[in-house]
């Protein structure tokens, strides 16, 4: 059997690594070693963007002191093909995220390579049993979410909306809160956000600007919150009550999903 080691990866959460990449992180290589490939984007044939996780170069590690610490870490890198911001902004709202929410603090950046923590666990986007914008289908798929699994699902999304209020206080908007960005970790259980390339500071828009910013951070998990509820029944927490005032203008037909979650609601008293 393979031999493996456990090895920090941030703060507080660890991977189980194969003895042929821990011998790169024990001495480590020339270059950063590509161990996985998460995304490559191209254009006619162009590179645009990759990003990777890395074993961090002997060189890495003597630039950034956290590389040290995590040699095995997210890489992401953008080519000159494709016009893209500053990876210091990304650096920077991260790590003001990882003061305000005790989020993994980034690593470092240059010009063109932004790099972070890696953050063992799988994107809430695979757990949920909803699809985006599929209103009609995701009511009927909800009335066959196991009780389990749903509840499940609606801790770990308060447990989201809890961290994007967080942030909101401290004066920091994620920009892009889609649910592939909720990253949903095994041990210790939890929720971290992720991906703050377009995130805004409070100071840098108006106050119309900003509340804007905040819905359209919070619409993603009401929505998943209202089919949640559509197999739960209606809930009436702080999450439970903001997606049911928010139904009407984040659906088609918001009126009809909160009939369905009434209904539920009389049939399951």
């Amino acid at each position: 059997m393979e031999e493996q080691r456990w090895i920090a990866v941030s703060p507080r959460h660890r991977v189980r690594l194969a003895s042929e990449l821990m011998q790169l992180i024990e001495r480590p290589p020339q270059r950063d070693f590509v161990v996985h490939t998460i995304e490559k984007r191209e254009a006619n044939g162009l590179p645009l963007m990759a990003a990777e996780i890395v074993v961090a170069s002997a060189q890495t590690r003597s630039e950034y002191p956290m590389a040290a610490s995590y040699p095995l870490h997210f890489r992401k890198t953008y080519f000159a093909a494709r016009l893209h911001g500053d990876p210091k902004i990304e650096y920077d709202s991260s790590l003001k995220a990882s003061e305000l929410a005790d989020l993994p603090p980034p690593i470092g950046h240059t010009g063109h390579i932004f790099r972070s923590c890696l953050i063992p666990g799988s994107p809430y986007r695979r757990l949920s049993p909803f699809q985006q914008d599929a209103e009609d289908s995701n009511l009927r798929r909800a009335s066959d979410v196991p009780l389990t699994a749903a509840a499940g699902l609606w801790r770990l999304l308060e447990e989201a909306r809890a961290m994007l209020e967080t942030l909101h206080r401290g004066g920091l908007a994620h920009g892009d809160t889609e649910l592939q960005n909720f990253i949903v970790c095994p041990a210790p259980l939890e929720v971290v956000l992720i991906d703050f390339e377009t995130s805004v500071l409070r100071e840098a828009v108006d106050e119309e600007g900003w509340k804007k910013r905040c819905e359209l951070d919070h619409a993603p998990l009401l929505r998943e919150a209202i089919f949640l509820q559509a197999a739960l029944g209606r809930q009436t927490s702080a999450l439970g009550e903001a997606s049911w005032d928010a139904a009407t203008t984040l659906f088609r037909d918001g009126a009809r999903l909160r009939r369905a979650i009434e209904q539920l609601g009389t049939l399951n008293p």
